[in-house]
C-alpha cells in the first residue's frame, strides 16, 4: 500500500470493519503533530482501544508496527521551515524548554528520597542503552566523585548478567526516553524480580517499563520517531542527573566535598 499515512488510512476504509471505521474517525480527529509524540499506550487511551488494536490496524496498513506507522507519519509531516540562520537559536531554545519544562515536574523531595538510597546501597548500577547512556555516564562521573561506587555497563548482555546478581540492598537506576526498550524493561525485570529498588528516568509514566519503578522522575522533552536521540532530550536526562547528584552531595555533607577534593587532587597532573 503506497502514499501518505493519512492516504493510506483513507484508501482502507472500502476495507475497513466497522470498528476500524471508527478507529479511523478517532485517528482523523487527533492532531498529527501530537500524534508523532504519543506513545501507544498513551494513543490506546485516547482512542479507546487495546494496544493490540492499534498494532494490527498498523500492520494492515502496511507498516511493520506503531514506531514506523510514527516514523511515516512524521516524515509526512516534518517539513523544516526554519532558514539556515535561525537554525543555532532554535537548537538553544529545544534545549533549553526541554531543562525548563522537566524543572517544573520535578519533586526534589523525591530526589532526596533517591539519595537517600544511592548512599545507602550495596552496590548501585546506573544502565542505559543509545543515547541515553550519556546521562548515566554523566551521573557514574559525579558520583564516583563524592566517593560513591556507582557501576555502568554498555554491553546488554553484561547489564543482564550484573542485574541478575543484584537484591534488596542493592539499587538500580535506569534512563530510557520511550520506557519501552525492551532491554531496559528485562533490566527492570530482572531487578524487581530479586526485590532490587528500580529508579527509572524517563518521560511517559504509562510505559512499561515505569510499572518496576520505585521511584520516577520524568523528562519532558518528547521526540518524535524519526528524531530518536535529541540532544535536548539528553539535556532534560542531564538535568536530572545533575540534581540527583546535588541531592546526594547535600545528603552527604562535608564528605562530600573532602571525596570530590581528593578526586581532583588525584586527577591535578593530568592537564598541562
Amino acid at each position: 500500500m503506497l502514499g501518505k499515512v493519512f492516504e493510506r488510512i483513507e484508501a482502507y476504509r472500502d476495507n475497513a470493519t466497522k470498528t476500524e471505521l471508527k478507529l479511523v474517525d478517532k485517528l482523523k480527529s487527533i492532531d498529527r503533530n501530537d500524534m508523532i509524540y504519543l506513545s501507544i499506550t498513551d494513543l490506546a487511551d485516547t482512542l479507546g482501544v487495546a494496544e493490540a488494536t492499534i498494532l494490527r490496524f498498523c500492520r494492515k496498513l502496511g507498516y511493520k508496527g506503531f514506531q514506523d506507522f510514527k516514523l511515516h507519519l512524521s516524515q509526512d509531516i516534518a517539513t523544516d521551515t526554519v532558514d539556515d540562520t535561525s537554525k543555532p537559536k532554535r537548537l538553544s531554545d529545544e534545549m533549553a524548554d526541554a531543562i525548563a519544562q522537566t524543572c517544573k515536574q520535578l519533586d526534589y523531595d523525591v530526589c532526596l528520597a533517591v539519595a537517600d538510597k544511592i548512599i545507602a546501597a550495596r552496590k548501585l548500577c546506573v544502565f542505559a542503552v543509545g543515547n541515553s547512556q550519556i546521562a548515566a555516564l554523566a551521573a557514574k562521573a559525579r558520583l564516583i566523585k563524592a566517593g560513591i561506587n556507582a557501576e555502568n555497563a554498555t554491553d546488554n548482555h553484561t547489564q543482564a548478567i550484573i542485574a541478575a546478581n543484584l537484591d534488596a540492598d542493592d539499587l538500580l537506576i535506569l534512563f530510557s526516553v520511550s520506557g519501552g526498550t525492551l532491554d531496559v524493561i528485562k533490566l527492570a525485570e530482572i531487578a524487581h524480580g530479586n526485590g532490587t529498588p528500580v529508579v527509572v528516568v524517563t518521560n511517559y509514566s504509562k510505559s512499561p517499563l515505569s510499572k518496576y519503578a520505585d521511584y520516577l522522575l520524568y523528562t519532558s522533552r518528547k521526540e518524535a520517531a524519526y528524531e530518536g536521540g535529541s540532544l535536548a532530550t539528553v539535556a532534560s536526562q542531564i538535568y536530572i542527573t545533575d540534581v540527583l547528584c546535588t541531592a546526594v552531595y547535600e545528603r552527604l555533607g562535608v564528605r562530600a566535598t573532602a571525596n570530590a577534593r581528593k578526586a581532583s587532587q588525584a586527577v591535578s597532573d593530568k592537564s598541562v
